[in-house]
């Protein structure tokens, strides 16, 4: 499927300039966040970008970082960021790569961030164009602000999906038994029973907390998205 053209027109227009000459350019997709944020008419966080390996996204990171004077680049095991307050930060994803944008799509777990948006350019037959990928339910679980957990084959931190169901639900957003239920097996998965017994919940909790602990602290910091003081405490 893919995103109606008013979407894809609406969200590449919110884009920086810099982002939008940038993905013009290079083999970038644009996905997460920031595409359903704007279609819902939220506010985004940040512009989560993908590419399909390390060297293409430093490369961009370098470009939008030589376009704003004054800014900063950060890298941890997840992403190069670029920051510059008050605009928003630009996130290059490096734990994992993709070629495609379907496998950008496929690897989100929820089907509300399951969208992607890529310039389409020097294909045979073709006009160079704005391309989109979204999953089947995204629209309606969008307009559900219903969070149905994709269980992504990808490697990641346990407690990542559960922590962004904590987000996710003071946007006002809602998760059935079944979606939550599929979450939390992904925390347990983590849990080495040999090297805690399950039946002792304090035990249990403090193996648990140290699993949702692991997510990128830049990312989230107690459960918080970071702010501009934190930001310049890294530097």
């Amino acid at each position: 499927m893919e995103l109606t053209k008013n979407d894809v027109h609406f969200v590449v227009s919110r884009l920086p300039k810099d982002v939008r000459e940038l993905m013009q350019r290079s083999r970038i997709f644009l996905g997460g966040g920031f595409m359903r944020a704007t279609i819902a008419g939220e506010t985004p966080g940040d512009i989560d970008l993908f590419g399909p390996s390390v060297d293409v996204l430093d490369n961009a990171a370098n470009k939008i970082l030589a376009e704003r004077p004054g800014a900063h680049k950060s890298t941890t095991r997840n992403a190069i960021t670029v920051y510059q307050s008050p605009r928003l930060p630009v996130q290059f994803i490096t734990r994992w790569l993709y070629d495609s944008a379907v496998k950008v799509a496929e690897s989100f777990d929820f089907t509300v961030a399951q969208a992607v948006i890529w310039y389409s350019c020097c294909v045979e037959g073709e006009k160079d164009h704005w391309a989109s990928w979204v999953a089947e339910g995204f629209y309606q679980d969008l307009a559900a602000r219903r969070l149905v957990y994709t269980c992504p084959a990808r490697n990641e931190d346990a407690g990542g999906s559960l922590l962004r169901v904590r987000k996710f639900l003071g946007r006002g957003y809602n998760i059935q038994p079944p979606a939550l239920a599929a979450v939390i097996a992904r925390l347990l998965s983590a849990v080495q029973p040999a090297k805690v017994d399950t039946r002792d919940e304090k035990a249990t909790s403090t193996v648990l907390e140290g699993l949702l602990r692991e997510v990128d602290p830049m990312t989230i910091i107690d459960g918080q998205p970071i702010t501009d003081e934190d930001v310049e405490a890294i530097f």
